[in-house]
């Protein structure tokens, strides 16, 4: 996968690069599309696009204005991000300005739609920033297996909304950061590490909140509930041990805290429309 560099002057000249995608379709959709653009000069005012899927875009550098059919306007800089909608018309033009510099990702399915209609993705609330660049940009185009087929694009989909979900609890703008909780990254961390069921009431008292409290605050910041939450990040780690080696699959209940691999491979396949055999199969059939 090769990225470009950003050490010299931006040229005048738009110049982009494809990224490889695994350019399949899952039950929860897929990225379909990814690049990495130097000099972009994007989409004039006067001629809006209707673009038929998802879009996020990265600025890496320059200014753009961003704007759409409802008559939202912002000027992005370096750091800033911006949302496209599958219905929504829109523009981003440098306008007397220089081009700028973007990574991006296009995709589409049930789990993005099922954001949106939550609120989650939301075209009122459509440009995030999220500092510093380069980290950003790294997480974004390490969305990107560099593999082939259906499971390398779940892993795609699970690592863009794992991504999304981070970029929106840390938006400054959104109803999860308008009044920041500084003991989000903490619980999110604890329940990522943890194989074992917390005691939910005690676990909510280490932050200074009952049960209720911190599912809900937590629920709105994440998008999910936290047992939900943390069953979906042991999936995401199976997934990457499934990725990695071939350990039993016995092995990988028991070190992710699933009770056997019978229920493991029912909870797996729930949220993948694959079985972690075939998951793994197919998965090394990409990457052949």
């Amino acid at each position: 996968m090769c990225f470009l560099e950003f050490t010299k002057p931006m040229p005048k000249s738009w110049e982009t690069r494809s990224l490889d995608v695994a350019n399949a379709p899952t039950p929860m959709g897929s990225v379909t599309l990814a690049g990495q653009s130097r000099g972009n000069r994007g989409i004039a005012r006067t001629s809006m696009r209707v673009l038929g899927s998802y879009a996020l875009v990265y600025v890496l550098a320059g200014k753009c204005e961003f704007g759409d059919a409802s008559g939202y306007r912002r000027t992005l800089a370096a750091g800033d991000a911006f949302l496209l909608f599958p219905d929504v018309a829109h523009f981003y033009d440098p306008g007397a300005g220089e081009p700028w510099d973007d990574i991006w990702l296009v995709f589409n399915g049930p789990a993005f739609d099922g954001w949106r209609q939550a609120g989650l993705l939301d075209p009122a609330d459509s440009v995030w920033h999220a500092e510093p660049v380069d980290y950003w940009r790294q997480r974004i185009a390490g969305v990107l297996t560099g593999g082939r087929g259906g499971a390398a694009a779940l892993v795609e989909v699970t690592r863009l909304l794992a991504l999304l979900a981070e970029m929106r609890a840390g938006h400054a703008g959104g109803f999860a950061a308008a009044r920041p909780e500084p003991w989000l990254e903490e619980a999110a961390a604890k329940l990522d590490a943890t194989a074992v069921p917390p005691d939910w009431e005690k676990f909510s008292r280490e932050f200074g909140l009952t049960y209720e409290q911190f599912r809900k605050k937590f629920s709105a910041a994440m998008g999910v509930p936290p047992a939900h939450y943390r069953l979906a990040r042991r999936l995401d780690r199976a997934a990457a041990r499934l990725q990695a080696d071939d350990a039993p699959l016995k092995e990988i209940a028991a070190e992710l805290g699933f009770c056997d691999e019978f229920h493991f491979s029912k909870l797996f396949k729930r949220r993948t429309g694959l079985s972690p055999s075939a998951y793994r199969t197919q998965l090394g059939s990409g990457k052949k």
